[in-house]
């Protein structure tokens, strides 16, 4: 928490930089000091290298699936915005289906770092595997998983392990590599949907969107 997500950024730069170029440009960022108070992030959103209104949307990426593969995408803050649907279709020929965070007693959409963004207006989607393991040995992963998030989450002994298995977050970063570039070559907008507190406020700003 959080050296997966970074390593899996610089894994989609690489991938990005190999392939020909998008019609829009894509930035790749990394917030510090999120949990004392979402600071770098909110520092980006009030100074950002593009102007927000202009800005497409995004992808938050915290620690990531080192297990192996599972059997969902879940997305915190379901039903905020059409992301929803694009990474439905986009984790289908993985065999995926998408998990909704119905129950999200915790607000966990307001207390990451693409909150800053998304209150100016910026859909932002915050998903990552969730479910159960679909490879042998299940036992073994599903005790990992824990061990971890018991003993080792926010811990010294957050280090990194010659047993992780990749797959899974492999599987996570094509979504967010597939779904990323289909927007970077094309002129659509995803959109806040009806309801979100967030809309109101990208629509403000319609007008700078083409």
């Amino acid at each position: 928490d959080n050296a997966s997500g970074t390593a899996g950024l610089l894994e989609l730069a690489r991938m990005y930089g190999r392939a020909p170029r998008t019609e829009r440009s894509i930035v790749m960022i990394s917030f510090t000091a999120e949990e004392s108070g979402l600071l770098g992030a909110e520092y980006y959103a009030s100074n950002p290298v593009y102007p927000l209104a202009r800005t497409v949307g995004g992808f938050n990426m915290d620690s990531m699936n080192v297990y192996g593969r599972v059997t969902g995408l879940g997305v915190t803050g379901y039903g905020q915005s059409d992301f929803d649907e694009r990474l439905a279709a986009a984790i289908q020929p993985q065999g995926r289906t998408l998990m909704p965070d119905y129950e999200n007693a915790a607000g966990t959409y307001y207390r990451s770092d693409h909150f800053p963004l998304a209150k100016r207006g910026v859909p932002m989607a915050y998903a990552g595997s969730r479910g159960d393991f679909r490879d042998e040995p299940v036992a073994e992963r599903q005790a990992a998983r824990s061990e971890y998030g018991a003993k080792r989450y926010h811990q010294a002994a957050d280090e990194w392990s010659p047993d992780w298995d990749y797959s899974g977050m492999i599987e996570d970063l094509t979504v967010f590599y597939d779904v990323g570039r289909a927007l970077a070559n094309s002129r659509d907008w995803p959109e806040w949907k009806s309801g979100s507190e967030f809309g109101p406020v990208r629509a403000v700003t319609a007008a700078e969107r083409r």
